[in-house]
């Protein structure tokens, strides 16, 4: 099992790309095979998270000392965006969720 780490990219770095979002973009997205199943397993360190992509239809709990899993199959190619939907913390407006799912 391969654990993500993602961190939110600053304002300078994105500056004036375009089809990059301030406060939604990261430094390592997390890629997907397209028409393909994938299982996440989603847990959390320090407080309750909740891991949500909308336009995907994706939210899970992320819960400490617990795992939860979501299967989903996508078969539209792009970019997708989400946050942690969960009221976690003083930083939980930063806690950006960027998708990529490309053709297999």
């Amino acid at each position: 099992m391969e654990s993500l780490e993602t961190v939110m990219e600053d304002d300078a770095s994105i500056y004036g790309e375009e089809g990059r979002y301030r406060l939604l973009e990261v430094d390592n997205r997390v890629i997907c095979p397209s028409s393909s199943n994938v299982r996440f397993l989603v847990s959390s360190e320090d407080v309750i998270h909740c891991w949500t992509v909308p336009s995907l239809g994706v939210k899970v709990d992320a819960i400490p000392g617990r795992v939860n899993r979501v299967v989903f199959n996508r078969k539209r190619v792009g970019v997708f965006y989400g946050q942690c939907s969960e009221i976690c913390g003083a930083n939980h407006s930063f806690m950006p969720i960027s998708m990529e799912i490309v053709p297999q």
